[in-house]
């Protein structure tokens, strides 16, 4: 790999500390095999962001879940307009489902011959804008009960490990979670009003801490997949929580798939919105793909 060395921003509490104790061990490979790297790690919420968009043009390797990943991204993207960001994760997190779509390596032994490679996959990224601002995200976006399991999982014993722990949010938050009345217009289309549980936009397959949401979405086709879940009960909807883990939800009645470059959402109460796994304020909302936004090293 030519040019500055790769900038590794490690988020050391992540995962329970899982993440800084994977680069420990990737750093002593990198080390082994005269691989030259930068490395920060990070103390509070926010210097992630801060790291990427002063890196210049250099290679950004993200070593912690979803939510370290989502704000290397968003300084990524918001540095001048110039060459396509290039970006490798490296998920050691609480949900870590961007690499279910985008695989990284999972042993420290093979992470020296990963940032030596000089393969790359162009994909899109999403941009949200609520009553928080403007954000970009890379994997998922939810309208609705995403926003609560996000919440408590946030709290959870990370000792049960990142799909227990969303599981066990998820049960929870679907006995209590009120669904919503809400206005979708896709593309400047038709106006649809519907009862909803949830929203996923999807530009990856995965949220959660592992539920196939979109199965068939992907991250260089230049649309959402929008999974709209419908008005379903709180007894019903635990009933077939397993088919979010199978991806086989997509066939029952009350769930519709949809593909759009913008979606606007809107509701009669504002509801929550989670990117990322991250929380992203409430409606109403507008979630436009920007293209080919930023090459992910491959693995």
């Amino acid at each position: 790999m030519t040019g500055a060395p790769p900038l590794v921003i490690v988020n050391p509490v992540a995962g329970g500390g899982r993440a800084r104790r994977f680069w420990q061990q990737s750093a002593i490979a990198c080390r082994e095999a005269d691989m030259k790297v930068d490395v920060v790690q990070t103390e509070r919420r926010g210097d992630a962001a801060n790291l990427a968009a002063d890196a210049g043009d250099r290679l950004v390797i993200s070593v912690g879940g979803d939510g370290t990943a989502h704000e290397v991204i968003n300084g990524l993207l918001r540095r001048p307009a110039g060459r396509v960001p290039r970006f490798g994760a490296l998920m050691y997190g609480t949900g870590s489902d961007l690499v279910r779509t985008l695989p990284s390596p999972r042993r420290p032994k093979d992470v020296p011959s990963w940032l030596e490679k000089d393969r790359w996959r162009r994909i899109d990224v999403g941009r949200l804008g609520s009553s928080t601002g403007r954000r970009y995200f890379v994997n998922a976006a939810d309208v609705g009960i995403g926003a609560e399991i996000v919440r408590r999982a946030a709290v959870g014993p990370l000792v049960l490990g990142g799909t227990i722990n969303f599981l066990g949010a998820a049960v929870v938050s679907l006995m209590v979670h009120r669904n919503s009345s809400v206005r979708i217009r896709a593309d400047d289309g038709f106006v649809e009003e519907a009862r909803v549980r949830t929203i996923a936009i999807a530009n990856g397959s995965h949220l959660g801490a592992g539920m196939r949401i979109a199965p068939d979405a992907r991250p260089d086709d230049g649309l959402f997949d929008v999974v709209i879940i419908g008005d379903f009960g709180r007894f019903e909807a635990i009933r077939h929580l397993p088919r979010l883990y199978q991806g086989t939800h997509v066939s029952l009645k009350k769930v519709r798939v949809l593909r759009a470059r913008r979606l606007e959402v809107d509701a009669t109460d504002p509801v929550g919105i989670e990117t990322d796994g991250e929380p992203a304020g409430s409606t109403p909302a507008v979630f436009e793909v920007v293209p080919a936004a930023l090459d992910v090293l491959v693995w």
